[in-house]
Order: structure tokens, then C-alpha cells, then sequence
């Protein structure tokens, strides 16, 4: 009979297990015995590794008995069958872990055991070991659970070494993506007192971008986001929190979005966030949990730059990629986001706005009723240089116009998207301490782009104007503007191939180089190059750094809208936003190298580069 020891928290949404230690059971009607070897080519003391039916054994002669066990080592993957045996202890030559050579228990307190599996000498002089049926999958298993145990303490230590250890061997034992982003959604959500952290955000682009970045810096991306994660969690829960009660008369939305909308604006997270749990605990689509959540980051100017939006819209792209499990804890930190952020309203640079912005919203049912009721097409392209205007009066009254003749607002999010692609790569290096803001509006714009989809509403429109603001404030980021490549201009190189120009993209980003690296990325774009490997190369220049959240967003966005964009010129400026923005970034590489290092230890090969170390 099989048994175990785990450690779970049950939610509304089910079971998420942290922790799963297994027992192995022992059963010999579901073992198959193997041929080996003869003995005669065994020495007291020493392994030999084989490999039967997809399992990789270890087998020893000690005492004139015969031990098999699993020929990687829990720890890091080393093969065991290198090991040494004492006194019958097995003892991993790589960090000298120790184990029971008969039963592959191992010593160290908080280890991992090894599979061990029963060896018989025969009376034709071979070896047979015993396999039971289904062992690789089984093997499987146990590596991709060991490796999530790993992980959780890789987080709880904020190791990014851990961590990427961790990933390597979830990602050799072919663990499904979906496992680890659960797990770490789950992890990073529970385990803070803070908002809906940038890890978790991070984590989110990584399950969107996943087809977008070359599979060999997927270990590299996840390593990136749980990194953040583990920085940003304690390592203990936080206080449970609970739905309403049940009751035969049960509130109607109305009241429940009065309620929530009330308690977000007194800051009164705890009441905030019950509401918010009660919704999911009774069952209602994720289109209504989502208005109520986009409603109440809308009724304040500009919410934290831009971030609870941008957050909020993270949250449920998150939960629909992980189906909703865990949903209990997932939703609550984005209340912190929406209670504790600047509201804009309250700040001086926002003051000639307020009049203006609350005579339109005085009107906002009338507009909602014209929009829903009208059709009208946008060309994106144009009104974007109108919302990069140098007075924001005149644009909000456009918006409002365009509203009123039925123009799509997610059609006005890509024009807002495409003008904060030129605010980008319009940004003078010289303002260095403000690329922040270009990449909050890049990213706000995108999220109420996606927002419209979830969860169209008249108090979503707000957002359109929040936003057409805040793009007026960054205008004199463009004073000077800087340059942008012109069409058809070249670099004073020749390159004979598509990859020696992605070789030379990626020196010109090392040394900074940021508008030599603008004009390659054109030159590329306007050749017909593999749109897929340039994507992969930028994509690769951030995460060879420790790169921070805004670098994400900016690459996520260009990429999207570069997808979306049926124009050539928009899907050049995006290419371009992403590449300025990347290139200009000096960062250290310490999440690299730690990723690195980690695949060269789960392939087993050693960390030093010197000829001279046998």
C-alpha cells in the first residue's frame, strides 16, 4: 500500500499541493526482473551504471551482495554510479551526500531519498534487478516532485541559484510549464503582505510570451520571474481570509459593487478583499469579478502610475492560464494595489486635468449609449499623433468625439498604444531616470487594451482619458527627441547572413549601443529577415540581464502590437520601442549566470573552465 507525507492548503478552488514526500511502496507482483551482467565484472565497492527500460541504474557489489539504485543523485543529478561506498553508506562524490546503500534512504535531515531497487544473483551467473511496471513514469514523477520541493525552498531562501536548480531539473524531467507557473502564481501571492507583486507579474508574461522566446532561455525566463518572487515573499502566509456566510437572502452585484467600490475608496482593504473572495466563492464568471476589480482601479486618476490597471489585467491573464486553481489566493493581493497606490487626483500635477476629465465623466452615460448604439472606424496610425499633442484638453475631446461615433475603445487603446511606442522611441538617453514612465503608459495602454476585452463598461472608459493625460505629461521626455531610424538606413556594414546580423545585434546591446542596435533592428525588419529569431534575440538580450519589471513589459507589448498591427510602419516602431528600451538597460547578470550554472550541473558537467583541474 502506497503512502505519504504532504503538506497542502485547501481554497475554495481545491487542493494545491507544496509538498508531496513519498514513501516508495514495495510490491513484487508488479516488479519485472531485468538481465544485467554477469558479476564477474564487478570490484567490492564500486558502481556501474546501466540503463533498463528508461530507468538509469547505479549497481554495486558490497559484501559480496549486489545494490541498485536510482544513478542520480537527488540533489543535482550526479550519477551515482561514481559514488563511493562506506561501511554500507553511499556517498555522492559531488556535495558528498550520504545515503543507505540497501534502502537509499539518505541521512541528510531535510534530503531526498534515493529509489532503490532489489537485486537477484541467479543461478546462470547474471544479475537481475527488479523494475515495476510504469517506473518511468513513476521516476518521472518523483524528479518533478523533488524538483517543486526544491523550488519552494529555493523561494523561501530568495535563491536564485536554488531556484534555477530547481527549474533545470523540472524542465530535464520534461515538467509541464503550467506546474511551475502554478505553483509559483500560488506561492507569490500567498506568501506576501504586499500587492500583486512584480514577480508575479513577470510570471504572468512568461506563461504569454512563451512561444515568443527561444526555448533555450525558457529556464531563464521562469528563473527571472521566481527570482522576484522569492525577493518579494516572506515565506509565511498570510492571515486567511474568508467569504460572507451563506444566507438564504443573498446580496444581488449591485450592492456587492457599491460595497467594494465604497471600501476601496476609504482604503479598507480587508472589507475590500472579502467582497472580492465571496464573488469567486459564489461563483460568478471571471467578467464580473473582473468588472468589479477594473471598475475600482478606473474611479481614481491613474492609478499607481498606470500599475493596478496593468496588475489587475496580470491577475486574470494569470488565473486563466492556471484555469482558475488557487484562485482564493491569487485574487486577493491585487486589493493592496488598488487601496495603498497614488491616486493622481491627489497630486499637484494633475490639477488643471480634474475640471476637465469631470465635466466628460459627468457625461458618461450618454457617451456609453452612443458608442454601443454607433460604428466607426479608426485609422490608428493618425489619431495617435493626435494623442501625442502637447495639450491635453484638445485630445480628451477628441477621445470623447470618436467615443460618441462609435469608434471601438480598443480600438483608441491601440492608437494610445502605438503613441506611447513613439513616446519610447522618441526618449532621449539623456533623461535617464524617467524610462519608467514611458514604459507605464507603453504597458497601461496595453492592459486597457485588454481590459475592454474581459470587461467592457462605461467606467472602464475613464481609463481612455486617464491615459490620454498622462501621455501629455511625458511630452517633454521627447524635448529633444531623439532620433529614429529612417527608412532604409544602413549600418556602414555588410553581413552575409541573417544570424551574423542578430550576432552583431547583440554586441552593439552589450556595449550599448543603442541607435546603431535601432538601425540594424530596421535594416532586419526591412530585408524580410525571421521576424521569430529576431523576437528570440531581443528577447534573449533582457534575459541575459537582471532585468527589472518594466524591461517585460515593454518587450511583451512590442510584441503583441507588432502581432496585432497590420501596418508596416507601426510594426517597425514597435520593433524599434522594444529595442531602444532593451539596448539602453547596463544591468548585472547574476540570474544568467546562476541559470547557466545550474544546466551545466544537472548535465553534469563541472563549473570551472581551467584544462588543468583532473
Amino acid at each position: 500500500m502506497s503512502q505519504t507525507s504532504s503538506e497542502s492548503q485547501t481554497t475554495s478552488a481545491g487542493t494545491i499541493q507544496i509538498a508531496d514526500i513519498p514513501v516508495p511502496e514495495f510490491d513484487e507482483s508488479k516488479l519485472v526482473y531485468h538481465q544485467l551482467c554477469q558479476t564477474d565484472t564487478f570490484e567490492e565497492g564500486k558502481g556501474k551504471p546501466f540503463h533498463v527500460d528508461g530507468t538509469h541504474l547505479a549497481v554495486f557489489r558490497y559484501g559480496n551482495k549486489y545494490y541498485a539504485v536510482d544513478n542520480r543523485c537527488p540533489h543535482m543529478g550526479y550519477p551515482m554510479s561514481e559514488g563511493s561506498v562506506r561501511d554500507g553508506v553511499l556517498i555522492c562524490h559531488w556535495h558528498h551526500w550520504e545515503f543507505d546503500l540497501k534502502t537509499g534512504g539518505c541521512f541528510l535531515t531535510f534530503g531526498d531519498d534515493l529509489k532503490a531497487f532489489p537485486v537477484e544473483l541467479r543461478d546462470d551467473g547474471y544479475l537481475y534487478v527488479g523494475i515495476n511496471r510504469g517506473e518511468r513514469e513513476a521516476a518521472k514523477r518523483r524528479v518533478i516532485d523533488r524538483g517543486k520541493r526544491a523550488l519552494i525552498q529555493g523561494l523561501k531562501d530568495s535563491s536564485s541559484f536554488l531556484i534555477a536548480k530547481a527549474i533545470a531539473a523540472l524542465n530535464d524531467a520534461k515538467a509541464d510549464p503550467k506546474e511551475i507557473i502554478q505553483q509559483g502564481l500560488y506561492y507569490g501571492t500567498n506568501k506576501t503582505g504586499d500587492g500583486w507583486s512584480s514577480g508575479a507579474a513577470i510570471l504572468t508574461i512568461a506563461a504569454n510570451m512563451w512561444d515568443d522566446v527561444d526555448p533555450k532561455d525558457h529556464n531563464l525566463f521562469l528563473v527571472h520571474a521566481l527570482t522576484q518572487i522569492g525577493r518579494r515573499t516572506s515565506g509565511s502566509s498570510r492571515r486567511q481570509r474568508f467569504p460572507f456566510p451563506r444566507s438564504k437572502e443573498e446580496h444581488d452585484l449591485k450592492t456587492l459593487k457599491r460595497w467594494f467600490r465604497h471600501y476601496v475608496d476609504l482604503r479598507d482593504g480587508g472589507a475590500a478583499e472579502r467582497i472580492l473572495i465571496t464573488l469567486h466563492d459564489r461563483g460568478y464568471s471571471r467578467e464580473v469579478i473582473a468588472d468589479f476589480v477594473f471598475t475600482a482601479a478606473t474611479d481614481f486618476y491613474f492609478t499607481g502610475d498606470g500599475h493596478a490597471l496593468d496588475f489587475a489585467n496580470k491577475m486574470f491573464e494569470g488565473l486563466d492560464y492556471v484555469d482558475w486553481e488557487g484562485a482564493h489566493e491569487i485574487l486577493r493581493p491585487i486589493v493592496i494595489d488598488l487601496v495603498v497606490r497614488t491616486r493622481h487626483e491627489e497630486t499637484s500635477r494633475w490639477a488643471d486635468s480634474i475640471p476637465v476629465l469631470e465635466d466628460i465623466f459627468s457625461r458618461l452615460d450618454k457617451i456609453w449609449e452612443l458608442n454601443q448604439s454607433n460604428q466607426a472606424s479608426l485609422d490608428i496610425s493618425e489619431f495617435a499623433q493626435t494623442m501625442l499633442g502637447d495639450s491635453f484638453e484638445p485630445i480628451v475631446a477628441e477621445i470623447e468625439e470618436k467615443l460618441c461615433q462609435g469608434v471601438r475603445p480598443t480600438d483608441i487603446c491601440r492608437a494610445m498604444t502605438y503613441a506611447s511606442a513613439i513616446r519610447t522611441v522618441r526618449f532621449h538617453l539623456k533623461n535617464e531616470g524617467d524610462w519608467h514612465d514611458v514604459a507605464n503608459i507603453y504597458s497601461y495602454a496595453h492592459s486597457l487594451y485588454r481590459a475592454f476585452h474581459l470587461a467592457p463598461s462605461k467606467e472602464l472608459m475613464r481609463g481612455l482619458f486617464h491615459g490620454a493625460v498622462f501621455l501629455t505629461y511625458l511630452r517633454w521626455l521627447n524635448m529633444p527627441a531623439a532620433r529614429i531610424p529612417k527608412l532604409e538606413q544602413r549600418l556602414d556594414e555588410t553581413f552575409d547572413s541573417a544570424k551574423k546580423m542578430l550576432d552583431r545585434l547583440q554586441e552593439f546591446a552589450d556595449f550599448q549601443k543603442v541607435f546603431e542596435a535601432e538601425i540594424l533592428v530596421n535594416q532586419y525588419f526591412e530585408e524580410g529577415h525571421d521576424i521569430t529569431q529576431l523576437k528570440h534575440t531581443i528577447a534573449h538580450i533582457m534575459l541575459r540581464e537582471d532585468a527589472e519589471l518594466h524591461m517585460f513589459q515593454v518587450l511583451e507589448v512590442a510584441f503583441r502590437h507588432f502581432d496585432l498591427s497590420t501596418n508596416v510602419e507601426e510594426k517597425r516602431i514597435h520593433l524599434l520601442a522594444a529595442t531602444r528600451y532593451i539596448a539602453a538597460q547596463k544591468l548585472m547578470k547574476g540570474i544568467l549566470w546562476s541559470t547557466e550554472n545550474a544546466e551545466r550541473l544537472q548535465r553534469g558537467e563541472l563549473l570551472s573552465e581551467r584544462e588543468d583541474d583532473n
